[in-house]
């Protein structure tokens, strides 16, 4: 049984393995093969404890994420275990796993829904996963410039990135300057209100809302749902449960028999037709099946790391 540490996440993976990974993890979910259990919170008087699992029979394993919540900050787990006969395979620490995952689906969606000649970027968020989202989208795509905007911590913010990534021009910017000229709009944020005009969103746009998790917190607003020509989820049955950006919208703004799971469009192996000029919007929640996947990759490394004496 093996341990692993962030530490050794971040030396056994990168943001391509975890892409390619969770594709087809994603493939075996639309295609009926995986099973996952839904986020379950339980709430304490100054803690709350969250777990979701998921059976993936083609690497062979069953997991869960389980983590607490402590004044904003989280702490994950991730026990696996066999499907061949049970035994707990590996407990994983899933901090960088999370960051791994998180910016990995997203990038996935974008891929199969999104425009491949996207040069502008704008990040909402100065955080782990607005950093890990970066990653994901200027590495390997014809990212040319990527606009940031935050509350606290973006010249510092613009100042790694720019010297991580060279050939590409990091910018501090105000949200509606940031949304007119955005290919693309991740909003990686703890609000719990909607961060800009979704008028001022260009025809084409990729949005991607990834920093909730919760039903009564939204980053995006009723006009950007309105202009979608394709809304897109990990999960119809947690958005239903979990996706405050959805739920809180106007009926209007949303008809939910058109909202799409992303594993069933990369199950069925093509590249989403849209009419030109539609918006997409991508809500993410993070789903249990993603982490299991990716922490077998991990543990499949770790053990071959070992076996080789690394």
């Amino acid at each position: 049984m093996y341990i692993i540490t962030d530490d050794q996440v971040h030396r056994l993976i990168t943001m391509s393995d975890a892409i390619e990974v969770l594709r087809s993890a994603l493939a075996e979910q639309g295609s009926g093969q995986a099973r996952m259990q839904p986020r379950v919170r339980t709430l304490g008087e100054n803690v709350s404890l969250s777990t979701m699992g998921a059976i993936l029979p083609g690497a062979g394993v069953c997991g869960a994420k389980v983590y607490s919540t402590y004044k904003g900050v989280f702490d994950f787990v991730i026990p696996l275990f066999s499907t061949h006969n049970g035994r707990l395979l590996s407990i994983i620490h899933g901090g960088a796993l999370t960051e791994y995952r998180t910016a990995a689906v997203t990038r996935i969606a974008f891929d199969a829904f999104g425009c491949a000649d996207a040069k502008v970027l704008a990040v909402f968020g100065t955080g782990v996963q607005a950093r890990a989202h970066i990653r994901a989208f200027v590495e390997k795509s014809n990212i040319e410039r990527v606009l940031i905007v935050g509350i606290e911590g973006v010249q510092e913010t613009v100042a790694q990135m720019q010297a991580r990534y060279a050939g590409v021009c990091f910018e501090a910017s105000a949200a509606e300057t940031a949304v007119q000229a955005a290919d693309i709009v991740v909003t990686a944020t703890r609000s719990t209100v909607p961060l800009f005009d979704g008028a001022g969103l260009k025809p084409g746009t990729f949005v991607a809302a990834i920093g909730s998790s919760k039903p009564d917190a939204r980053e995006i607003d009723d006009t950007t749902l309105a202009r979608a020509g394709t809304i897109v989820v990990e999960s119809l049955e947690q958005a239903a449960k979990e996706a405050g950006d959805l739920l809180m919208a106007a009926p209007e703004a949303i008809d939910w028999h058109d909202v799409v799971e992303l594993g069933d469009v990369i199950a069925s192996g093509y590249v989403q037709e849209r009419r030109r000029g539609d918006i997409t919007v991508f809500k993410s929640l993070g789903i249990a099946l993603a982490d299991v996947a990716l922490g077998e990759l991990v543990m499949r490394r770790a053990m071959a790391a070992v076996e080789s004496g690394g």
